[in-house]
């Protein structure tokens, strides 16, 4: 790729460049979706001038550009490289409208570096001659970066990670012919490319073939590939925090670390593996699974401790009733059965999404492949309100269709006749509040892909819009084995009297139901035990809480957690806990004046609390 001047007369003679270049030409495979952009960038005839290709760190999009390079090199176009992170790519880039040739095709690798100087690149890019192209990579790229009416000669590509197929394929163009070891390594890497990559390096340069030591020595290679100073001028609370929590945001930092919100925002702001998604800064998912590992191994109480407080943090976000709380919570919990069934904690290769009209000829098809009659019964529910599961090409393989209970039972017509009697049954059993009800969830392509499952489920949770549901009853519309097999591994029971056929069609219905504390509850429960027992907690719970001011960091997020897993059914009981033992300075007479109680209301209530608290130590 570049500009290369030769002496004429004289062939260039083979470098280790051109060798590392055809090398990289043969292991490459180009996804389809990005393939298919590409052929629309280089098209004579065609109307594309500029592809944006963005994604993470490590998922390909340098690899994708050198792909673009090669191929508009064999289309006869003359192609001008640059790295946004080289302090010369400022002075090239101003004098974009200087580049001269017919058919130039100028790549630009992590243009999002340039920050608030992209704005000048989308001005010189409207100044450049009509038959250039451009391809820029960036993590993330404003919506209006580019200048009106050139935005309209623009599309662009979302890169994902890998699916288990095309990881174990690129593993294979390594020569990496053992397939445990590519199992190991495509497991440690979540879909990562770079990962992968490392991967088969270690393997190529192993005295052994411990796949164990293998995804270890590739993971210590992620992080010093990924990781850069920033890391280590970060206060070291605040890093356990970002390594340990999906994301951070200010009301969690504001929690953690009362008056320093926008000192800690600006230092995450200039740590370049750390990125902004919506309302929170991110820690590449990658690096924070390897630097976790790192920090569990080296400083054991520190880990535990954030954990148990981020946890706690979360826990009160869900049960206040914020749906977003579930899944972050979910991620601090490590039985994979938990974690996974609130959606993926890596990078994937398949998103949600809402149902489009040119799914319905592709999604009609693959149902009436499953079991006659299917499409008839689901077709109603799919239109407005229908989650898609799809691969990153854009193809729908799972749907899902959830709702709160309450607003089910408003429903008239076609779709009544799947959770009618649903309704009916949660009523009877007075397990009707905070209920989800799933009336459809199918998956019909991707299947050997565990993460379909868990994309779908965080997309039907995200859906119901109750924060912190109690039970989940689910339709197996076609009862499925496959479908009734995922239910039973998440300890779903089938309720055998809805067995019913709808239109020839055979549907069974499935209860989940995790009591008073709903499932930010168990999912917090789950964190406390994981943690294990601190070094040095006192076995009296309530004299514990009436020291928890002088008590260490670790047991101060023990006792919290605590507290918050045996009063999650008993709110008003936990609200008075909470206000009197967990707040500094608190005393009897300050809470009863902020909860307006009478002494004898007040010291009842204290008194059932630590009835229980003592009960649970």
């Amino acid at each position: 790729m570049g500009i290369v001047q030769l002496r004429p007369g004289r062939p260039a003679p083979p470098t280790l460049a051109t060798y590392a270049e055809g090398l990289d030409a043969r292991r490459y495979a180009c996804p389809a979706d990005l393939a298919h952009r590409l052929d629309l960038l280089l098209d004579p005839g065609g109307t594309v001038r500029v592809l944006e290709v963005t994604g993470r760190g490590g998922v390909g999009k340098s690899a994708a550009l050198r792909e673009a390079g090669r191929r508009a090199e064999r289309s006869g176009h003359r192609v001008v490289a640059l790295d946004a992170r080289d302090d010369r790519a400022l002075g090239v880039l101003g004098g974009l409208d200087a580049v001269d040739g017919a058919g130039v095709v100028l790549l630009i690798d992590e243009v999002d570096a340039l920050g608030p100087a992209l704005g000048g690149v989308g001005a010189a890019v409207a100044r450049l001659p009509e038959d250039t192209r451009l391809l820029v990579a960036a993590r993330t790229l404003p919506a209006r970066w580019l200048p009106e009416p050139v935005a309209a000669l623009a599309v662009r590509a979302r890169m994902g990670g890998l699916g288990a197929r095309d990881a174990d394929a690129l593993l294979q163009r390594y020569d990496v012919d053992d397939p445990a070891v590519r199992s190991a390594l495509a497991a440690r890497a979540g879909g990562l490319p770079l990962a992968l990559v490392l991967g088969a390096r270690a393997w190529a340069v192993a005295g052994e073939r411990d796949a164990a030591a293998l995804t270890r020595a590739a993971g210590e290679d992620l992080a010093a590939h990924l990781a850069d100073a920033a890391l280590d001028r970060l206060d070291p609370d605040l890093l356990a925090v970002v390594v340990l929590a999906a994301g951070v945001d200010g009301p969690l930092l504001a929690d953690l670390f009362p008056g320093r919100v926008a000192e800690l925002v600006e230092a995450l702001r200039e740590t370049s593996v750390v990125e902004p998604v919506g309302n929170r800064l991110v820690l590449h998912p990658s690096l924070a699974d390897q630097l976790a590992e790192r920090l569990r191994a080296e400083e054991p109480d520190r880990a535990a401790a954030t954990v148990l407080r981020v946890a706690e943090h979360e826990h009160a976000r869900a049960a206040a009733g914020e749906s977003g709380a579930l899944p972050r919570l979910a991620a601090l919990v490590r039985d994979p059965g938990l974690r996974a069934g609130l959606g993926p904690t890596t990078l994937s290769s398949h998103y949600a999404d809402r149902w489009r009209t040119t799914d319905a000829p592709v999604v009609r098809r693959e149902l009436e492949g499953l079991r006659p009659g299917l499409w008839q019964v689901v077709a109603p529910w799919l239109g407005e309100g229908a989650r898609v599961v799809r691969r990153s090409d854009g193809r729908a393989v799972a749907v899902v269709v959830a709702l709160a209970m309450e607003a089910a039972s408003g429903l008239r017509g076609p779709r009544s006749r799947l959770v009618a009697p649903v309704l009916e049954h949660a009523r009877r059993q007075g397990t009707s509040d905070r209920a989800v009800l799933s009336a459809v969830q199918l998956t019909f392509g991707d299947a050997d892909e565990p993460e379909v499952v868990w994309v779908r489920n965080a997309a039907g949770l995200a859906q119901c819009g109750i924060g912190n549901p109690r039970s989940d009853h689910v339709n197996l519309v076609g009862d499925l084995p496959e479908e009734r097999a995922v239910l039973e591994a998440y300890g779903y029971a089938e309720v055998p009297e809805l067995r019913r056929d709808v239109d020839g069609v055979p549907v069974t219905s499935w209860v989940a139901d995790v009591g008073p504390g709903g499932l930010a509850g168990l999912l917090h429960a789950a964190v406390v035990a994981e943690q294990g027992r601190p070094d040095g907690r006192p076995d009296d719970l309530v004299a514990a809480l009436e020291t928890f001011g002088v008590a260490g960091a670790q047991e101060r997020a023990w006792l919290r957690a605590r507290v918050d897993a045996t009063l999650a059914g008993e709110p008003t009981l936990h609200d008075l806990v909470r206000r009197r033992y967990l707040t500094a300075g608190a005393t009897h007479e300050a809470v009863m004046r902020a909860t307006y109680l009478s002494r004898a209301t007040y010291f009842r209530r204290l008194r059932r609390a630590r009835e229980l608290l003592a009960a649970a130590r």
